[in-house]
């Protein structure tokens, strides 16, 4: 298995990596892994490889490791074409990224499988670039933030609202500052969190944010291991994602908060399935300060039983339920 990032890289894929990798079978899966992906190492990356016994590739990709370097696509293409050896390409995003990213991950699909985190994800490759059909196949992510052993009641919570995820610029964070801001003003003593893993590189944009609005007063807690984590998502009566592009099943953070029964309220986008529409709180950039308001003040357990069904039902039945199931699933499409 390639990958560009790994543990104490901080990725997102690369921590998908990482699970897979604990409980496959080390004598069956490899793991390359490099920070150093320009085009100018192809021959040493193609000698590195070939120490490996293997009959598959698998590329797990995007992952900010390779950064906009085209080394990936052409170690895809090298062993598609001049080897026996069958490549297999995870691609953890594709309709959501922009016109020039999208291009590029086309070259993956001269390999012998491509797989996707959704279907939304194999419908939009067929549809738009006529990517056949059985040559794709669909692994839905599972999250790497474990549930809590009891999942505490609306009142035992003692975070009013959070954000969980990588905190960089495009995740929708100045929402959640605005957001932050207006509950304040109404709820004196809120807790109001900001969890998640931040990169050198954006603690500057990070810092602008919190700068501007001091007046949240926003608690930061930073860099956390997933159990804690998973115990602050417990400790959360609501959780705001404010992706831009909407919420979709390739959100870690999602899967992580309803696993620990925080009421999530986020927005809705063109690649939201209908299954996930009935599993949050739905609101726009405009209405969400008040929308988070609304449920914070009114909030109950009642209310949020109704929706802890719903995340239940969705773990067991609408996703793998456990990393070892997604290798299998691996294994299957690689048969």
């Amino acid at each position: 298995m390639i990958t560009g990032s790994y543990p104490p890289d901080i990725c997102g894929v690369g921590d998908y990596t990482a699970c897979f990798l604990k409980v496959a079978d080390r004598d069956k899966w490899s793991l390359y892994n490099s920070s150093v992906w320009k085009i100018s190492t192809f021959f040493q990356k193609k000698s590195d490889i070939s120490k490996f016994q293997f009959s598959h590739i698998v590329i797990q990709y995007p992952t900010l490791g390779y950064g906009w370097n085209l080394l990936p696509q052409l170690l895809c293409i090298y062993y598609s074409l001049f080897t026996d050896k069958k490549v297999v390409v995870v691609l953890h995003e594709l309709s959501q990224r922009t016109l020039k990213a999208q291009l590029a991950s086309l070259l993956f699909f001269i390999s012998h499988k491509v797989i996707l985190t959704s279907e939304y994800e194999k419908e939009y490759a067929h549809r738009y670039y006529k990517i056949s059909l059985n040559r794709m196949g669909v692994v839905k992510i599972v999250s790497n933030i474990e549930a809590c052993n009891v999942i505490k009641d609306w009142d035992c919570r003692s975070i009013d609202l959070c954000y969980f995820g990588l905190l960089r610029p495009e995740k929708g964070l100045e929402d959640f500052f605005v957001a932050a801001l207006y509950l304040r003003k109404n709820r004196e003593n809120a807790r109001i969190c900001l969890i998640g893993q931040i990169l050198p590189e954006h603690k500057l944009y990070i810092d602008k944010l919190l700068n501007t609005y001091a007046d949240a007063r926003v608690e930061q807690i930073y860099n956390r291991e997933n159990k804690e984590v998973a115990s602050l998502l417990n400790e959360s009566k609501v959780t705001f994602l404010p992706f831009p592009d909407g919420l979709s099943e390739r959100r870690g953070s999602f899967l992580a908060a309803i696993s620990n029964g925080t009421l999530v309220v986020s927005y809705e986008g063109s690649c939201t399935p209908q299954l996930l529409k009935t599993m949050y709180v739905k609101t726009s950039s405009s209405e969400a300060p008040k929308v988070i308001l609304k449920e914070i003040t009114e909030g109950n357990n009642s209310k949020l039983v109704k929706y802890q069904q719903k995340y239940i039902h969705y773990l067991q039945n609408g996703i793998p339920k456990s990393w070892k199931e997604v290798v299998e699933l691996y294994e299957k499409i690689l048969k």
